[in-house]
């Protein structure tokens, strides 16, 4: 199957999913640069990507609460992110991360328990 530039750019560049904060710039529509004379062709620009980030975190309680914790609270362990879901309710999430921390030995910060559990909750990568 053959992707369109609008098919290849969606899937390699998925902030355009949000309106551009800087450029004005649609959903679904690259970014304008030198003055909003052309579209950028192979990025976005960094605010549209912060607020993509920002939604994907929103949309998931359970990441939302590890990095919440993660910023009043500096080097956060995985572990303890695994018990404040526990703590929350979260049963399914925390068991994922403890069965990461185990396949890695111990070594998973809270920040990245909370990316695991995004990328798996998108359809990404799980182990």
């Amino acid at each position: 199957m053959d992707l369109t530039p609008n098919d290849w750019q969606r899937a390699n560049l998925p902030p355009l999913a949000v309106v551009c904060p800087d450029c004005g710039s649609a959903a679904g529509q690259l970014c304008a640069s030198h003055g909003g004379t052309r579209a950028r062709n192979s990025q976005v620009r960094r605010g549209r990507t912060a607020v993509w980030e920002q939604a994907r975190i929103d949309g998931n309680p359970a990441v939302r609460l590890i990095l919440d914790a993660a910023k009043a609270r500096r080097g956060m362990h995985g572990k303890h992110a695994a018990e404040l879901l526990d703590a929350h309710g979260h049963t399914a999430e925390a068991d994922r991360i403890r069965r990461a921390i185990s396949e890695r030995n111990g070594l998973l910060s809270a920040k990245q328990a909370a990316a695991l559990l995004l990328d798996e909750a998108e359809g990404g990568e799980s182990r």
